[in-house]
């Protein structure tokens, strides 16, 4: 037999063609139909190679490409990484419809640094929603939105400037005294106790958390890549959750050698009271269970704490920036509250510039800009597109409240727009910096009256100057979880 070795190159070649397409039709057939239109899916990667030339060679965030992809394929948009399947969503309404739909609220997939810290049930909507319906009953005890609970938070701020007094008028960078009020309000109704700003474990602990935010990336990207994904952000939270995990058994168990079931003082009493008299207290699938209980008080730390401190950070920064608004501010304060008293949040009604300025810093900073990323618990749908079961969804807020359809002149900074032709105050559901639907936010009614609170204090105490040496005033931030402002100096003169 003679060897040729030309046509038996050919002959391969056209083998390994034919298998090639053999598997491309196969992957083809394959893909889900009547789902929401994106980008080119390569086979097993996915959007992938586009991803890390938006991320990498770009260096754009995930926000902005999420924004970028909704204004080419539509408000209901996805792609896939290695079989993971992401769907995306750039408008209100859409957001809205799908954040009310339980099949569309599970927590993110059940990997290592999900399980530590949703604990075994609660990356569940079922059991999220049980817990949800605890907490806000607890914090309703508590006096949480109430007047009774704003001596609390007015008390903290009265230590708060206390600390800064003895700064004023000397250039500082306010971030940390930022986490440790607001961490320590979170405390309080938690722990039933407050720590000294200048505690070494209370400093470690807040600036851990703060870490976890920001390793977490936009919308808790972090945690919702494969096991197998090699990720070192998740090893470095992993470490710090321990701590903080290790810091919260240390208090729960300070509680059960004192507790007092007729006597609840805080949220772990109130939670061990409700372990007590659950009918099944050793059930598995509850989600009154010791693990749970500690990843509980890791995320309402973790996402309590972090999220406010880092809005007054942003609030300091934007009054530097404009100070004929932080004028107007002030002199509404001194009309309506006068110089012998501080701010209440009775005062809100009669304040209606400084909320439009508040709730405006909130919508032109989109502190989640990609909210919290949740999964699909079973094959549903969405405006006539199919959602498989499994699917991540991303809502992009950032691109609701930079809607110019909704907000005019969308990237100017506009306390105005939330003032009506008679002068008063009023808000937009879009505007929703606490998340939307069956999710939103549960601590959102602690964390509206710490910002009204915290941030009339400041403005009635301080004028907020830019130091005459610090670098130029820049709005660009570093991304995690929360978009944070960089550090910055400012000073803070006490007004007579």
């Amino acid at each position: 037999m003679v060897f040729n070795y030309y046509d038996d190159l050919v002959n391969v070649k056209s083998v390994l063609v034919f298998v090639l397409v053999f598997l491309l039709v196969v992957w083809w057939m394959q893909q889900p139909r009547n789902f929401p239109p994106g980008p080119w899916r390569f086979p097993i990667i996915g959007f992938l190679p586009q991803l890390m030339w938006s991320m990498v060679y770009k260096k754009e965030e995930l926000h902005m490409l999420a924004t970028r992809l909704g204004q080419k394929y539509g408000n209901i948009c996805s792609f896939d990484l290695f079989g993971l399947v992401f769907v995306v969503l750039n408008d209100f309404d859409v957001i809205k419809e799908a954040s009310n739909n339980p099949l569309n609220c599970n927590k993110g997939h059940n990997n290592e640094f999900e399980y530590k810290a949703y604990g075994s049930t609660l990356h569940s909507y079922k059991h999220m929603m049980e817990y949800r319906k605890f907490a806000l009953h607890t914090f309703r005890g508590f006096g949480i939105g109430k007047r009774s609970f704003e001596a609390n938070i007015t008390a903290e701020s009265k230590i708060l400037l206390q600390e800064l007094d003895a700064l004023a008028g000397k250039p500082f960078t306010p971030h940390q005294f930022f986490v440790n009020c607001t961490t320590n309000v979170l405390f309080a109704v938690v722990f039933g106790k407050r720590h000294d700003y200048d505690d070494e474990n209370f400093r470690y602990l807040s600036e851990s958390n703060s870490r976890v935010v920001h390793l977490l990336g936009g919308g808790g990207w972090s945690v919702m890549l494969p096991k197998y994904y090699p990720n070192n952000d998740t090893i470095e939270m992993l470490h710090l959750m321990k701590d903080v995990l290790d810091f919260v058994d240390k208090r729960v168990e300070e509680h059960r050698a004192i507790f007092d079931v007729e006597n609840p003082k805080d949220f772990i009493d109130e939670y061990l009271k409700a372990m007590r008299a659950a009918p099944k207290p050793d059930d598995p699938f509850s989600y009154l269970q010791k693990n749970n209980m500690h990843a509980l008080l890791f995320l309402m730390f973790n996402a309590g704490a972090d999220t406010t401190s880092t809005t007054l950070d942003w609030c300091c920064l934007y009054m530097m920036a404009y100070p004929d608004i932080q004028k107007k501010i002030q002199e509404e304060m001194d009309f309506v509250v006068g110089r012998n008293r501080l701010p209440q949040v009775s005062d809100q009604e009669q304040l209606s510039y400084t909320r439009a300025t508040l709730l405006e810093i909130q919508r032109h900073v989109s502190l989640l800009p990609l909210s919290v990323l949740h999964t699909a618990s079973d094959d549903t749908s969405l405006h006539g597109y199919r959602i498989p079961k499994g699917a991540t969804i991303v809502s992009n807020i950032y691109a609701v409240m930079r809607e110019p359809n909704i907000f005019p002149e969308p990237d100017q900074f506009k306390p105005e727009r939330f003032i009506n032709d008679e002068g008063k105050y009023f808000e937009r559901e879009e505007v929703c910096p606490f998340g939307v639907g069956r999710r939103i936010c549960i601590g959102q009614t602690l964390a509206k009256m710490e910002l009204f609170v915290f941030f009339t204090h400041l403005l009635h105490r301080y004028s907020l100057v830019k130091p005459d040496d610090a670098p130029p005033i820049t709005f660009k931030g570093t991304y995690g979880l929360t978009f944070a402002p960089k550090p910055y100096t400012i000073k803070f003169d006490l007004r007579m």
